[in-house]
């Protein structure tokens, strides 16, 4: 779907019918591209957008580059379906002239958050490098929503560690590995923005954004790296519990064993039925195998309770 962004009147406006890339066009969405929107896009600024397969490249010179005049950076944002878990996907942001190019094949929540409130929290709409800034201070923005969830499970999971299972742990591992991915790319593309502010000479107020934009995902990246420790603890003491548990039981079979063993002894002995065994005819040979059975029994488990193995 090809969405396009104009600048009336100091205010973003989305086209209505069959959009077009005119004049005042200073944003321009894919969302879900065909072949033709992107050849359509590509006729009308002179811009190669890239492909999905090329926006999943991991190394950096395929996310963060200059082509004909336009800059190109990747980042991988995390998003939400209406049902399901967090899951990443790349974004390529595009500056090419006065306009930003957004190409995407998910709906992170950041992008209606910022048209929904750009027009009441920006002053100049109209140019693509202020759009840029205020998508990523929401993206920024949602990104701390999401660690501030994960921190919440995770404090609720170090209260009830011993009723918890291994996999909400594990869940919460991955979306904090998700989460990291997505700052860490953030990182780089901010990196690479304040070259680009550089070159294009941009204003101090929208630099000094930047910078600030930058700190906030530093910032960001270290409570990642804190939680990602929390949750490596809570997995420790979870296996350790779930190890004691299992030595807990084992101990258990080995004492049963150990206790019954003498008695069954004993029920060997006399089971066999040798002719010259001088208990078959003795009057009190019964009981007194079961009496001597049951000592048998009794013993072992009064000494392993002494010694605190039961």
């Amino acid at each position: 779907m090809l969405t396009v962004y104009e600048t009336r009147a100091g205010e973003l406006k989305r086209q209505t019918g069959r959009p077009k890339i005119t004049e005042q066009a200073v944003w321009i969405d894919l969302l879900n591209p065909t072949r033709q929107e992107e050849a359509k896009v590509e006729r009308g600024l002179k811009v190669e957008v890239p492909t999905r397969e090329e926006q999943q490249e991991i190394e950096a010179s395929s996310r963060l580059y200059q082509e004909a005049g336009a800059y190109f950076m990747t980042a991988t944002l995390i998003y939400q379906p209406e049902q399901g878990e967090p899951r990443a996907t790349p974004v390529t942001f595009i500056l090419a002239g006065q306009r930003l190019i957004t190409v995407r094949y998910a709906e992170p929540r950041a992008f209606s958050i910022y048209v929904a409130r750009c027009n009441r929290s920006e002053t100049d709409l109209n140019n693509g490098a202020t759009i840029l800034i205020g998508l990523i201070e929401t993206i920024v923005d949602r990104l701390a929503d999401f660690i501030e969830r994960i921190q919440a499970e995770v404090e609720g999971l170090s209260h009830s560690i011993f009723e918890i299972l291994l996999r909400a742990i594990g869940r919460e591992g991955e979306i904090s590995s998700k989460a990291r991915e997505s700052a860490h790319s953030l990182g780089r593309l901010l990196t690479f923005l304040v070259h680009v502010a550089n070159e294009r000479k941009l204003g101090k107020p929208l630099q000094g954004r930047i910078r600030t934009a930058a700190r906030d995902v530093a910032s960001l990246m270290d409570q990642i790296t804190f939680l990602s420790s929390k949750i490596i603890f809570l997995l420790d003491a979870t296996l350790g519990m779930i190890n004691i548990q299992q030595n807990d039981i084992i101990k258990i079979f080995s004492v049963a064993a150990v206790v019954f063993l003498p008695p069954t002894l004993l029920a060997s002995i006399y089971g066999m039925n040798f002719h010259h065994m001088p208990e078959l005819d003795w009057f009190f040979g019964y009981p007194f195998a079961l009496v001597l059975m049951v000592l048998a029994a009794v013993l072992p488990y009064i000494y392993f309770k002494r010694k605190g193995w039961l």
